[in-house]
Order: C-alpha cells, then sequence, then structure tokens
C-alpha cells in the first residue's frame, strides 16, 4: 500500500480528513462499518453544523474557545456547507440557527465522506504504534502498516456500540501524551432524590447553578431527572455524581405579594400545577394568603435555591468531556508538540462544544486542519 498518511478512526472525523487527503490515506477503523455515531447524531436527522457567527461559534466550546478558534477560522461553517454541498448535499437552517441536510437523514452525510473516502480497512484492532526513521509502524492485530503521518480521530468514550470507545487511549499514553480524564457530556441530568417523574413531559425554562457558573433555558422533566437544551449544556460544568441548584422559578418574599393572595398556591405560582405538587407537596394547594413566613422560605428554597445531588446519565450523552491535553497540541495545526507528523482530530481531543451541532462542527474543523497541513508538507495541492 503505497499511501502517505494512516487516519485512525472511521468517524466524522477520520471520513472527513480521508475526503480531503484522498488516495494519499487509508483509514484503520476496528468496527465493521463507518461513520455509526454519525447515523445517531440529531436524531437521525444529523444536526451537522450551525449558522453562529463566528464569535459567537467559539463561545461555544466552553473554556476552550481559543484552542478550537484556528481551525474554526480554517473551515468554518459556511465552508463545511459549501463543501458538503459539492458533495451533492443541501442543506436546511432551522430557526435556531441548527443546520441540517435539506433530506433530514444522516444517512446522507456519513454516505457522501464514505463515498469520498479512498481506502477503508475495516476489523483492525490497533495493538501499538511506534516510531523510527521518520516512519510509523501501526500494530494491528494481523499485521503491520507504516505511514509517515498519522492522524488519529478515534473519537471520545460515549456511544461505544458505535466504535467510541477510548480503547486507543494506551497507546496515545504510550506515544507521551496525556489523556485528560473523560466522562459523558451534552447529557439528561438525573435527580435520583428529587421524584421529578411524576412531573414527566413538562418543558419549562429554568436556571442551573453549580458554584459562579450559572445556564439557563429550556428544559423538559423526564422519568429520571431533566433533560433539554439547558441541562445538557450544564452537565460540562459537573462531575458524573455531582450537586447542582435548581431554580425553576426565581422567588423573594416580596413576590408572594403579587400572586392572587385568594388562590391556591398551585394557581398562583406561573409553573404546571403538576410540577409545584411535586416540588410542594404539602403547601400546592395552601391558600397563599394563609401562607406563614417559614413556609414562603420553604417555597423559596424548594423553588429557587434547592441543592440535590445529581448523576449524568452517561448512557445518554452525546459528547465526552476529557481527551488527549490540548496543551500537548499545536492548535494551528492539530499536530503533537511531542511527536512529529502526528495529528489528533475530532472529540479524540479535550474540547467538546455545546448542543447545536458544534461538537461536529469541530470534528470536520479540525480534521479538515490536520488533512490540509499534511498536503502543505507533502506540497500537494487542495482538490
Amino acid at each position: 500500500m503505497n499511501k502517505t498518511t494512516a487516519i485512525i478512526g472511521c468517524g466524522a472525523a477520520g471520513l472527513m480528513a480521508s475526503s480531503i487527503l484522498g488516495p494519499e490515506a487509508f483509514v484503520l477503523e476496528h468496527g465493521d462499518e463507518g461513520g455509526k455515531k454519525l447515523l445517531i447524531t440529531g436524531g437521525g436527522r444529523c444536526n451537522y453544523t450551525s449558522s453562529d457567527s463566528m464569535e459567537m461559534l467559539s463561545s461555544r466550546y466552553y473554556e476552550k474557545k481559543n484552542f478550537v478558534s484556528p481551525a474554526l477560522h480554517t473551515f468554518p461553517p459556511e465552508k463545511i456547507t459549501a463543501y458538503f454541498e459539492t458533495l451533492g448535499i443541501k442543506s436546511t437552517v432551522e430557526e435556531n440557527g441548527k443546520v441540517f441536510p435539506s433530506s433530514g437523514k444522516a444517512r446522507e452525510i456519513r454516505d457522501a465522506l464514505l463515498d469520498k473516502t479512498d481506502s477503508v480497512i475495516y476489523g483492525e484492532k490497533i495493538t501499538g504504534i511506534k516510531k523510527s526513521g521518520g516512519i510509523f509502524h501501526i500494530e494491528t492485530e494481523r499485521k503491520v502498516y507504516t505511514a509517515e503521518f498519522i492522524i488519529i480521530a478515534t473519537g471520545g468514550i460515549t456511544f461505544p456500540e458505535t466504535g467510541s470507545d477510548g480503547s486507543l487511549n494506551k497507546i496515545i499514553r504510550g506515544l507521551g501524551h496525556k489523556i485528560i480524564a473523560q466522562h459523558g457530556t451534552l447529557t439528561e441530568i438525573m435527580t435520583p432524590t428529587l421524584p421529578l417523574f411524576k412531573a414527566e413531559g413538562i418543558s419549562l425554562t429554568l436556571t442551573l447553578k453549580k458554584g459562579k457558573t450559572k445556564v439557563h433555558g429550556d428544559a423538559v422533566i423526564t422519568k429520571r431527572g431533566i433533560s433539554g437544551p439547558a441541562p445538557e449544556n450544564f452537565s460540562h460544568y459537573l462531575e458524573t455524581k455531582d450537586e447542582a441548584t435548581i431554580e425553576f422559578l426565581p422567588l423573594t418574599r416580596e413576590s408572594f405579594s403579587s400572586l392572587n393572595a385568594k388562590a391556591a398556591l398551585k394557581n398562583a405560582l406561573p409553573l404546571p400545577e403538576r410540577l409545584t405538587a411535586v416540588l410542594l407537596p404539602d403547601l400546592s394547594g395552601k391558600r397563599v394568603s394563609d401562607l406563614s413566613n417559614k413556609e414562603k422560605d420553604e417555597i423559596i428554597h424548594a423553588l429557587s435555591g434547592n441543592t440535590v445531588p445529581i448523576k449524568l446519565n452517561e448512557r445518554r450523552a452525546m459528547c465526552t468531556k476529557g481527551g488527549v491535553a490540548t496543551d500537548e497540541v499545536d492548535r494551528r495545526t492539530m499536530e503533537s508538540r511531542l511527536v512529529e507528523n502526528l495529528y489528533f482530530a475530532g472529540e479524540v481531543l479535550d474540547v467538546d462544544g455545546e448542543c447545536g451541532g458544534y461538537n461536529l462542527t469541530w470534528a470536520f474543523a479540525s480534521a479538515f486542519t490536520a488533512a490540509s497541513e499534511i498536503r502543505k508538507k507533502k506540497k500537494l495541492v487542495l482538490s
């Protein structure tokens, strides 16, 4: 095989890198199918980027906005959508700025990238990577592959059934790189001590707090806790087991003067009755005018300042927090600062974005950056 670049991982980042490098690259995938996770993104519709401005876009990556900025400028959303148009994929932009294929089918994105990929070798579980004489030797259970360049694009640890299982982490560490502890993010927040299941299906706007961190936005009550954009974005700031304050409604003592004094509390508050009954089972039916100051303080605590134990539902996590330490990677090129001609792209890096197509945007932008840098080194002309 006379190819200069080995791409490890056949997910969104690996496929994008391969589509740019063409016949100069081959992809090694330990599973039996490429792009499995792409097929389930956006509920099967594949929200593959966003229409955000560049300034807003970078801010979607939490504390990593400076690291991601060069790649996002190199391959921003408008270039991502234009690139997919060259592959025959038309886009639709929804009111919230999310960009989907017009067909509403994630498979079209996956298949377009696979069709542009020159060579994928499936069923290759990598057991080691060594470098000697400027050449990488990639050992698998079946053979040894050689390459001048490597792009590692193996994803995170969420949805391991799609191939993102962290199985290459030991080998990455063997190459000298540090792996920041990983756990699922962009996921439901479970509240084991709060019986929210009785209010399942209710949509509302709330605020979540941990220390000085605060996230306000839309949420939906589930059987296990709360899901939706605000909880999913807030999960970035949480550990697998943690505690957080849930503000269902901002209340003070003075707030009660604006309520209908003759009405029952569950009817007077601007919250669904069913949710009020869950959060205040002993007080929701009481008339507002009959509430004592102590009871008002209890209501304020339950609705505005209740800090409860939480768990992240990692089985439903859409993204991974943690991964290859970004201070060991050149943000302009995605090349390792420790090993020449070794590159990283996508979720394998310690970068995660908010809900809304930002993680696929990062996968595509970082992969494009890495592949383009390799082509520059090889003095190839981008097609």
